[in-house]
């Protein structure tokens, strides 16, 4: 059996040796993140894509100490914590004022960063009931 037409592929495929391929791909990912952050500053821009954010912030336990009682949950947490962190990251980079005008919301309609299972991590393997 002889191997598979590299025609057609040859077109599609990458070369990082060549330079031309690499300039398209930079292109590409520079488009492509443009693109991300005008979506994300036009989530920022809308009071429902502020309180999604600020859910996601809270649950994401940004705002509070990721120790627990065991290292497995610790370390969840800080894995979950790091996604959070990412989320922030991306608003103070791209539309801070958003951040402070989020934070006012958040406030006026009692909503904290700190998330309802602050005392009690819904995700920790424990049943509720038995305490």
């Amino acid at each position: 059996m002889s191997p598979v037409s590299t025609s057609t592929s040859a077109k599609t495929e990458y070369d990082a040796g060549n330079q031309r391929h690499v300039e398209r791909r930079r292109k590409a990912g520079k488009l492509r993140e443009r693109q991300l952050a005008e979506a994300f500053r036009w989530l920022m821009g809308d009071t429902r894509g502020r309180l999604l954010m600020w859910e996601r912030l809270a649950e994401a336990g940004v705002f509070r100490c990721s120790m627990a009682s065991s290292p497995e949950l610790t370390a969840f947490r800080e894995g979950r914590r790091d996604m959070g962190l990412r989320d922030l990251g991306l608003i103070m980079r791209l539309c801070p004022e958003q951040y402070t005008r989020m934070a006012a919301e958040a406030q006026t309609q009692g909503r904290t960063a700190i998330s309802e299972t602050e005392t009690g991590d819904k995700d920790d393997g424990r049943d509720d009931s038995t305490e």
